[in-house]
């Protein structure tokens, strides 16, 4: 509580007077004068006068979490049996309530810890800078198929990943882990183009687990000059990357998005590329980014771009937590967020 809050309300509680009989002795208390019962302490300074009292400690496990207590009845008279049995009843409801809320945040503490096990630590890039982000759902069970990865190939070129999983719960996400896996594997092997890398890990999911729906976006960022990066990438149904150039300007990469995973391994999937400037933010990311029910995702979108473009010249980490905060604090979906700043290859070198 703030300090004036403290300071009007004055003497606090002592644990000594009436009320901590609920605590030392847990079981309901009835009292028709409370002045005559041998633990009051009287009232401090302007507390309200009360005469008659009932009271019940609200118990988890055997654990008094605090108690519950009703003074001089509106009608007059002591509080009978009947009035017991109802606030007994209304504390034990209490009592279950707040034990749910404690197992559902113990449950939800640990799905997201293992969900952010399962999530890489991102490597040396060479020079470019990268941050990533994950943020849970705040709607559904926190834990998903949401993830990003960096891969430094053999060619010494990064290869950004960001896909999800379709679900939510453990299933989804052990599934996420094991195509992250096996995308490093082939990537590693493969090393281009993206259409291939994703084709390839398309037909190895539809051999081992029959195709598991996943949505991926698998992309090269090389140097090709000194004032001027390439990217190259393949989409298996996910949403476009964000370009930042350096003056403001924001797009969408919008091409052929391609077909998710598990959907027909033997479709062929197209690769696009893009010359980046020196200066831009490249910023991959999950649909729980810019979904805003019941506005839609083409709104989400645009609210991103703005607050990428007013954000560019902020450093990586705090525009990554900016373009998190922007949204507030419900996400009712997962987001796997990841941005590059790509600067003059020499420069970085320097």
């Amino acid at each position: 509580m703030p300090d004036e809050v403290v300071d009007a309300i004055g003497r606090m509680p002592t644990a000594h007077g009436l009320l901590a009989e609920l605590v030392s002795r847990p079981r309901p208390m009835r009292i028709d004068d409370v002045t005559t019962h041998p633990s009051f302490r009287g009232y401090p300074a302007s507390h309200p006068i009360m005469k008659s009292l009932l009271g019940v400690p609200v118990l988890v496990r055997g654990t008094v979490y605090g108690n519950m207590y009703f003074a001089d009845k509106r009608g007059g008279g002591p509080f009978t049996g009947d009035d017991e049995r109802l606030i007994a009843a209304l504390a034990s409801a209490a009592g279950v309530a707040i034990e749910n809320a404690r197992l559902y945040e113990r449950i939800r503490r640990s799905a997201e810890t293992f969900q952010r096990s399962l999530l890489p630590e991102l490597p040396d890039m060479n020079g470019l800078r990268a941050c990533a982000r994950y943020r849970p759902s705040t709607a559904i069970p926190p834990i998903g198929g949401d993830w990003y990865d960096v891969v430094m190939l053999p060619d010494g070129v990064a290869c950004l990943v960001v896909g999800d999983v379709m679900g939510h719960d453990v299933r989804s996400a052990v599934v996420m882990s094991q195509i992250s896996n096996m995308l490093r594997v082939i990537a590693y092997e493969r090393c281009r183009p993206p259409s291939r890398i994703l084709a390839c890990l398309d037909e190895v999911l539809h051999g081992l687990h029959g195709g598991p729906m996943a949505t991926v976006l698998v992309a090269r960022l090389e140097e090709r000059g000194a004032a001027e990066w390439l990217l190259g990438w393949s989409s298996a149904g996910h949403p476009p990357p964000l370009l930042v150039t350096g003056d403001g300007a924001a797009f969408y990469l919008r091409a052929e998005a391609g077909h998710p995973l598990g959907v027909a391994p033997d479709l062929p999937r197209p690769d696009h590329e893009q010359v980046v400037p020196a200066g831009s933010n490249l910023i991959f990311y999950t649909d729980g980014l810019v979904e805003e029910p019941p506005e839609g995702i083409d709104a989400g979108m645009a609210d991103l771009a703005r607050a990428a473009a007013e954000l560019r010249d902020l450093p990586l980490e705090e525009m990554c937590d900016r373009l998190l905060a922007h949204r507030g604090e419900r996400f009712c979906d997962d987001v796997a967020l990841l941005a590059v700043r790509v600067a003059a290859p020499a420069a970085l070198r320097s």
